[in-house]
């Protein structure tokens, strides 16, 4: 899976390194945007004597702020490629399972997710209905990403309360990002222009979290993130 990656990071160096194009076709820049997030969740409950019961809950989704840094370079006048550095956070902590009878309440809450990705993208530009100063832009990323999810699972003792309590655990998965990006480029001076895009972008991360329960038992969440959906605004300074 990770040798696709690497040799797309490879190549695009190589091809970075060796254009002749001037020095001012380098860029650096920020991004902000709003991701949201698509993600399947499960809940298992397992007996002690090995039978178990799961509840699915699909397609939830959930967003939050994207962050992000870039710096590449135009290879030529229509092609520029560049590597992203980007976090995002998505979701506050969600009631996955409630078991409550007379004497206790057990209550398990998650699905808040954060994303690093490191990636690489490559677009097409070109002006926009002859305007100079005034471009469309689209292209593909592919890259890694880890996903960090958190649970917490609470323990309520109705007639014992020294028995009761909350534990939380979170769990890292890294795997693979890619997608498209489309949206428009203003030129402002030789050095400064900004953009407004949309990226659509899958993943494939998943994680497990495990709860002891009582007797025996335990309750495990697992967390399946599927998609991102981002528009975005980001600001470049070339050199």
């Amino acid at each position: 899976m990770l040798k696709p990656i690497a040799s797309a990071l490879i190549a695009s160096s190589v091809l970075m390194a060796s254009s002749g194009v001037m020095a001012d076709d380098w860029f650096v820049g920020g991004t902000v945007g709003k991701a949201k997030i698509k993600s399947d969740t499960k809940m298992t409950a397992v007996e002690k004597d090995g039978t178990s019961e799961s509840l699915k809950t699909p397609g939830v989704s959930s967003s939050d702020n994207y962050f992000g840094l870039r710096a590449g370079k135009f290879v030529n006048d229509n092609i520029r490629v560049y590597i992203n550095a980007a976090r995002n956070s998505a979701g506050g902590e969600k009631t996955l399972f409630t078991d409550e009878d007379k004497k206790t309440t057990d209550t398990l809450k998650g699905g808040k997710i954060k994303n690093t990705e490191l990636s690489l993208s490559m677009d097409y530009v070109d002006n926009l209905f002859s305007m100079k100063n005034t471009k469309y832009f689209a292209g593909g990323t592919l890259g890694l990403n880890k996903m960090e999810v958190k649970s917490t699972f609470t323990h309520i003792d109705h007639g014992n309360p020294d028995e009761s309590g909350s534990m939380s655990k979170s769990k890292k998965d890294t795997g693979y990002i890619y997608g498209v990006q489309f949206g428009v480029i203003q030129e402002f001076t030789d050095n400064f222009s900004a953009e407004l895009g949309y990226r659509y972008a899958r993943t494939n991360n998943k994680a497990s979290i495990s709860f002891p329960g009582d007797d025996g038992d335990s309750i495990k969440s697992t967390f399946k993130q599927k998609s991102q959906k981002m528009p975005y605004m980001t600001v470049s300074y070339h050199f």
